[in-house]
């Protein structure tokens, strides 16, 4: 879809932006939702285990490996609409399912994406978006995503990066420090008070199907999952091929971090 003057401006102002009612095609929500189970059944290092080591947290890299969500990463209605806001050409560096399992499924502290991209792959410039499809109803109650508005324009802030695996992984690769509960580049909670006094704060809500873009330098956190009800969301970061990530010693797994370049 091609943005208004509007919807660019309050995603440059905000650093998100939910897309209208009925953004994506007939059918498309229906095709990933039955996706989902044979994506979470599929075992291996590209699944991520909750604390609890049995409930699934994410699985990564699943448009690379189902045909389904190879096709949606290509909808024209989400690739146009990212390549305006990048201003190039874009391809998937990563893309995973968020599950937030009724009850158990756990928090993401705050953060900001684009100091992983950076550090872990090298990327140069914080010109990724993420677009978040909602495969659940999001609500109050089951971890939504909150922002601290206008927070991305203000580049990356001062946070600490922690040493060590959190708890429960402790036997896991070291990529997997950035995948839990526990944030490897944490933010002093000062640093989060002052932009969160002069921005605010808010929840990203919707019903399943709804379309979430936001930057990869805003902050943003979820809480835990207290209802009943499943909170799943695929998520899809965009890239421009001209901020292709460069040459690491240990690069990360494809599923988290695509090396091989190609426009959509």
């Amino acid at each position: 879809m091609t943005l208004d003057d509007k919807m660019v401006a309050a995603y440059r102002r905000d650093g998100f932006l939910m897309l209208p009612p009925g953004t994506l095609p007939d059918g498309v929500l229906d095709d990933i939702r039955n996706a989902v189970p044979r994506v979470m059944d599929q075992e291996g290092p590209h699944r991520i285990l909750e604390r609890d080591g049995t409930t699934v947290r994410s699985v990564y890299g699943p448009h690379q490996t189902d045909p389904v969500l190879s096709k949606v990463v290509r909808l024209p209605v989400l690739v146009e609409a990212a390549k305006q806001l990048i201003g190039d050409d874009v391809y998937v560096h990563q893309s995973k399912i968020n599950v937030k399992a009724s009850f158990t499924g756990d928090q993401w502290e705050w953060h900001q994406d684009y100091i992983n991209w950076l550090r872990a792959d090298a990327i140069q410039r914080p010109d990724l978006v993420n677009v978040a499809v909602f495969l659940d109803e999001v609500n109050e109650f089951n971890g939504p995503l909150t922002f601290i508005p206008g927070s991305h324009r203000n580049g990356l802030l001062a946070g600490t990066d922690s040493d060590g695996m959190p708890v429960g992984y402790e036997d896991a690769p070291s990529w997997v420090s950035t995948l839990t509960a526990n944030e490897k580049f944490q933010l002093d909670h000062a640093v989060i008070e002052s932009e969160a006094r002069r921005g605010g704060l808010v929840s990203a809500k919707g019903p399943a199907g709804s379309v979430l873009m936001f930057h990869a330098n805003v902050l943003h956190a979820s809480g835990p999952n207290l209802s009943p009800f499943r909170r799943a969301v695929l998520l899809l970061v965009y890239n421009g091929v001209g901020n292709a990530p460069l040459e690491v010693a240990n690069p990360r797994p494809a599923f988290l971090a695509e090396r091989e370049i190609a426009a959509l």
